[in-house]
């Protein structure tokens, strides 16, 4: 993933194509204007009036937008203090905007989840070699640890799982880079630009809807749920549990199986050191970890996705809604 910048300045051929557009639609509705009042034809005078009405508004949303996006990405550094950010170098100036706030926590997220994943996959190869240990003396023959195995499948199965968010979280940094980069700069322009013409402008609506609800609302709401989140810490403490445990059992999987004295020394050795409790203790954190990770991936991401699609639904409205037309129907 490379280095996603802060924040969007909305400027460029876009929005000057937009301006352009709104501009002749103003000019074209004072020429239908001037015709129906000219001639006493009042449904061209009333479309006319229309057309000049909603190319002044379009105008003037673009600097109402412009003005929006640089307010909204001002704010957060104010709202996120920047020792609530975790570590995320591939992020520039993450308290910049919301959508650098929100991919700094993927990004981050992704990278731990990984972290995690692979430290419980090689916790669940030790617990599972030792499970196997199996000593004799004499006709009698244990498996002192045989129980552990199903601690192994558990562990490699939250490790899996763990795997499946980091990919989950890496796949919704890219979703937001491609809205971060494309929002203001194709959709809303060519909403701007759509909307300028009767012909097309529930079309243009819909699409300056889309942008504004998928650039400002969706990651707005993650400036609170990240900003309460534990998930961070979860992770970071289940990946020194789990690195902790692997450190002090690392030589397990290194026994020489067919020295039948070194196999009973490292037993009583870990029997010792109560080996089963040990591996106990990295579930609670890795469980901890894993659910709130899933809050942060899963959950909160619906609840903000059915926020954006109703505010997407109220701002078309919105952008759509006609002015003198309703008259015009009358006439």
């Amino acid at each position: 993933m490379s280095s996603m910048q802060g924040g969007f300045t909305p400027n460029g051929a876009g929005f000057e194509i937009a301006i352009v557009a709104a501009t002749i639609s103003v000019l074209l509705g004072g020429i239908l204007f001037g015709i129906g009042l000219g001639f006493g034809l009042s449904r061209i005078r009333l479309l006319g009036a229309e057309e000049i009405v909603q190319g002044i508004i379009s105008a003037a949303m673009v600097g109402a937008l412009f003005a929006f996006v640089l307010i909204l990405d001002s704010t957060v550094a104010t709202l996120v203090p920047a020792t609530s950010l975790p570590s995320c170098p591939n992020i520039a100036n993450p308290a910049s905007s919301p959508f650098a706030f929100y991919a700094c926590h993927l990004s981050s997220m992704e990278q731990s989840l990984r972290n995690l994943s692979s430290s419980l996959a090689r916790s669940a190869s030790i617990t599972g070699f030792a499970s196997s240990l199996r000593i004799s003396s004499g006709a009698i023959s244990a498996q002192p640890f045989f129980a552990l195995e199903s601690a192994s499948r558990s562990l490699s199965e939250i490790s899996g799982f763990a795997r499946q968010l980091s990919a989950l979280a890496y796949a919704e940094l890219s979703l937001a880079e491609f809205v971060r980069s494309s929002a203001l700069a194709v959709f809303l322009p060519a909403g701007l630009l759509l909307r300028t013409f009767f012909a097309t402008r529930k079309v243009g609506a819909a699409a300056m809807a889309i942008a504004i609800s998928a650039y400002a609302i969706y990651p707005l709401f993650f400036l609170y749920s990240f900003s309460v989140s534990n998930s961070h810490a979860a992770l970071s403490e289940a990946e020194a549990a789990a690195d902790s445990f692997n450190q002090k059992f690392a030589n397990i999987p290194l026994l020489d199986l067919d020295a039948t004295s070194a196999v009973r020394d490292k037993v009583d050795e870990m029997s010792d050191g109560d080996f089963g409790s040990a591996v106990q203790e990295t579930f609670a954190p890795s469980s901890r970890a894993v659910s709130l990770s899933q809050t942060d991936l899963f959950f909160y991401p619906l609840i903000s996705i059915a926020i954006s699609i109703v505010a997407a639904l109220e701002l078309y409205g919105f952008f759509s809604a006609p002015i003198f037309l309703p008259v015009f129907e009358r006439v």
